[in-house]
């Protein structure tokens, strides 16, 4: 039974963690998450506040993970566990049965889940919370009250700080389909939306539907035809990334809020931008007006999550990002002259770094809280 309780605690602690930190190492696409969820319920009026109460939702989330797997104030994470989890099952059984989304966002952009897996998921959660829940009382205290309130805080301030460094700049690990290595001819051919046509026909009563390359002979009565999407997506096709405007070096800035650029702002992307062009290259800037290369806003904030921030490409590939915070310190002389492959390259090997850091450090939080406790105790 001992077994069965820990495991049932380190299956819904490493879930929350993992859905809080997902969503926290990407703020602005959590945001686009959190609002697509106040429209569908008619609380467009919290809009402005998405990122913020997205940054809520994940830090809450992470942090009552790290709780129930440490033990930290667990009769009480217990309960706030429980709530959450009952609160997302009712929330993605609306979206099984009404699909006003077709995307839970419970991972951010890192995991896609149907709403039919997102629905089984948070039922099998929902167990193992009423497990957890019920058991509560047996799991004795880790350290005094005022100690795991502390880490609590701790490990919250963790979770925002991820978060508030992903919001200044652009995310460390990017999910994105524009992430650095990415192919655009491949990204547009996984993205083409594809179409099937059916053609139905009668005969004697009876109705069948049938493709282009299956007509029936003339016996059967035609009655209708049908066009249906059977894969890809036209998301992404909201760009002018046409192959042969980006053969060889291309530097593009992105500007998905024109309004929201502040003087400092925009004197970056100029001084940007001139050095750009000191380098030969004449670098694109898209917006969602007429006054730039027009795309949609949301491809924008797909593009790079930073608003005027600027992207360069090498023969079609995603090579490097950087925030408009970032753009003074860039050198478009040295960028242009590197390597693409080892600059993709060192960009992987920067995420894989971020990736190893939070994860250590996370663990040496755990363990540093555990002799801290164990001293507390063996002094009392």
């Amino acid at each position: 039974m001992r077994f069965l309780r820990g495991l049932c605690r380190v299956l819904l602690a490493l879930t929350f963690i993992l859905s809080g930190v997902l969503k926290l190492i990407d703020p602005v696409g959590t945001g686009l998450i959190v609002k697509e969820y106040l429209d569908f319920m008619h609380l467009g009026f919290l809009e402005p506040a998405a990122v913020a109460l997205g940054i809520g939702l994940s830090t809450l989330e992470f942090t009552v993970g790290i709780c129930v797997l440490s033990g930290l104030r667990i009769r009480i994470m217990a309960w706030a566990a429980l709530v959450l989890t009952a609160v997302f099952t009712l929330l993605t059984l609306y979206l099984l049965l009404y699909n006003p989304i077709s995307d839970c966002g419970c991972f951010g952009e890192a995991i896609h889940l149907t709403n039919t897996q997102t629905f089984v998921k948070n039922v099998v959660l929902l167990v193992l919370a009423i497990l957890v829940f019920l058991w509560r009382k047996r799991a004795t205290r880790v350290a005094p009250a005022w100690l795991e309130w502390t880490f609590v805080a701790v490990f919250a301030l963790v979770g925002l700080s991820v978060a508030v460094r992903a919001l200044a700049t652009i995310p460390q690990v990017d999910f994105t389909a524009y992430r650095v290595g990415t192919r655009l001819d491949e990204l547009q051919q996984e993205n083409q939306a594809r179409y099937e046509t059916t053609f139905l026909y009668t005969k004697d009563g009876h109705t069948e539907s049938f493709t282009l390359d299956n007509l029936p002979d003339e016996s059967w009565t035609y009655l209708d035809s049908r066009t249906v999407q059977v894969g890809g997506s036209t998301r992404m096709a909201q760009i002018d990334f046409s192959l042969d405007r980006m053969e060889g070096p291309v530097v593009a800035v992105s500007i998905y809020n024109p309004d929201g650029l502040r003087p400092e702002n925009r004197a970056r992307i100029d001084r940007f931008c001139e050095a750009v062009r000191q380098q030969g290259q004449e670098p694109v800037v898209y917006g969602p007006t007429e006054d730039y290369e027009t795309a949609d806003w949301k491809s924008l904030l797909t593009l790079n999550r930073s608003n005027g921030g600027a992207v360069y490409f090498h023969d079609g590939m995603v090579v490097a990002k950087w925030s408009n915070l970032e753009l003074d310190e860039v050198d478009p002389g040295t960028v242009l002259d590197e390597d693409p492959d080892v600059l993709v390259l060192r960009h992987r090997i920067r995420e894989q770094l971020y990736v190893s850091i939070l994860v250590f450090g996370t663990l040496v939080l755990l363990v540093l809280l555990r002799i801290l406790c164990k001293l507390l105790i063996k002094k009392r």
